[in-house]
């Protein structure tokens, strides 16, 4: 929020709520700024024979026209660009715009917002959560996820309830999807961070509970890009959140293209001013030093598995 005002994550987009900034916009951002530091116009650029003309040079550097790895290298180097890792970094994301979008298809069962969040997942290096209420999306187990679902698509789909129960399936083949991302090569790096409530409230009943929690286990030992910590109730009040969901996505190729995620109710906003952005970081990793160490998680979430059981 900047002087009251939501700055959507969508780069110089005109429709604020087209979907969300993928690679391409993160890139376009990334050029424009580099091009700017050297003091360049876009005229200049196509005096040197990069790109055809001004207008393609806009269109490159507000995400819209499809990028290919050439010209963007060959502007990252003009602009003074010589670190291969940052190179590297650049043509990544340029080859991830090039991917047709996996939940295109799903478009009818899940809402804007979402679409916005998925896309930015794919594209991040890093994201990092904190959840006060319920289980992380990307972490969801099918039958966690379609309990909550149950609750909240009453309030956004029609009467109808063989239209519902439709909607219901797709959404929930959306959720395993996106869940996928964590376990794909390149897949970032993930730092949940869950308050104690979280695994005390049996969504779904105990089984389901029982299960999403042995699941939230099984990814904090073995996954090596997850990282999974608890926020205990003796945390007290020096670990209280201003927000119940917030989500931080850094990525590759530009920090200052990093953004907060904030989840109220069935909708979801996305902060890009600079201060806004590391002032949740900076409550992130407040909240991270009183959560509970890896094995201290893993003991607790054994706690909560084992009164399940009974």
């Amino acid at each position: 929020m900047s002087g009251g005002q939501v700055l959507w994550a969508v780069g110089d987009s005109d429709d604020p709520y087209s979907p969300a900034a993928g690679a391409g916009r993160v890139v376009g951002a990334h050029l424009r700024r580099l091009r700017k530091e050297q003091g360049l116009r876009m005229v200049d650029v196509v005096r040197q024979g990069l790109v055809g003309s001004a207008p393609t040079l806009s269109r490159i550097e507000n995400g819209s026209t499809p990028l290919k790895v050439t010209i963007v290298l060959a502007l990252a180097e003009y602009y003074g660009v010589t670190d291969p890792k940052q190179l590297e970094s650049l043509e990544k994301l340029v080859r991830r715009s090039q991917d047709t979008y996996w939940w295109e298809e799903f478009r009818d069962a899940i809402p804007g917002w979402l679409e916005r969040l998925i896309s930015v997942e794919a594209t991040a290096q890093a994201i990092r959560t904190f959840e006060v209420q319920y289980v992380p999306g990307l972490l969801q187990t099918r039958a966690y996820a379609r309990a909550l679902m149950q609750r909240a698509l009453p309030l956004i789909t029609p009467d109808d309830a063989d239209k519902r129960q439709e909607r219901l399936d797709r959404a929930g083949k959306v959720r395993q999807r996106r869940r996928s991302l964590l376990h794909e090569p390149g897949a970032p790096e993930y730092f949940a961070l869950l308050d104690e409530a979280v695994l005390a409230r049996p969504v779904g009943g105990a089984a389901v509970m029982r299960s999403q929690l042995r699941e939230l286990y099984n990814l904090e030992e073995n996954e090596e890009r997850v990282h999974l910590r608890i926020l205990p109730f003796s945390a007290g009040d020096d670990a209280l959140a201003p927000v119940p969901s917030l989500t931080y996505l850094a990525f590759p190729a530009d920090r200052e293209q990093d953004m907060v995620y904030l989840e109220v109710g069935i909708g979801g906003s996305y902060l890009t001013d600079p201060e806004d952005v590391e002032r949740h970081k900076l409550v992130l990793t407040t909240l991270w030093a009183s959560a509970t160490t890896r094995e201290e998680t893993l003991a607790m979430l054994q706690h909560y598995i084992d009164r399940l059981a009974h």
